[in-house]
Formats: C-alpha cells, sequence, structure tokens
C-alpha cells in the first residue's frame, strides 16, 4: 500500500497484486480488519484506468481517487495495528 501511495510502484501492478492477495487470503480476520482491507478491495475493483479525476461514479475511481482510499485505509490499518 505504501509503495503505491509513494508511486514506487504502478497503479497496474498495486491492482494485479492487491487483488490477488485479497483473493487468496485464507486466515480469518476479525471484522475490523476485514471492513478496512475489502473497502481497499472495493476501491480497486472500481479503478478504471480512463476515468480522469473529478468524474468519479460509484462504479468507476480515477488513479488520484484510489490513490486517496488505499491512503486511507492505510491510515486505518495503522491505528488498528497501534490498538493491539
Amino acid at each position: 500500500m505504501e509503495d503505491f501511495i509513494n508511486e514506487v510502484i504502478t497503479v497496474g501492478d498495486f491492482e494485479r497484486d492487491y487483488l490477488r492477495t485479497f483473493k487468496n487470503e485464507t486466515e480469518r480476520m476479525d471484522n475490523t480488519l476485514f471492513e478496512i482491507l475489502n473497502g481497499a478491495f472495493e476501491a480497486v475493483d472500481c479503478y478504471w484506468h480512463e476515468c480522469p479525476p473529478g468524474k468519479e461514479t460509484a462504479f468507476e475511481i480515477s488513479e488520484k481517487q484510489l490513490r486517496k482510499e488505499v491512503s486511507e485505509a492505510l491510515v486505518r490499518l495503522n491505528n488498528l495495528l497501534k490498538n493491539f
């Protein structure tokens, strides 16, 4: 997530890796963790490379919006981990 937010990896690489990792996860996780990770999954699933910033819909988001949503998910994950 950090590599994508910091533009170390491309949106295509992040999309491919995140979807694969999330779909193949087999360990149980609590509801809060699942909600955070699933929210990021849904954002990745809505990403469309031709969607310009500011023209997002409920079903299509831009790369800029995806970075924003992944960044928010990472903040939530870090806050959750601080409480463990």
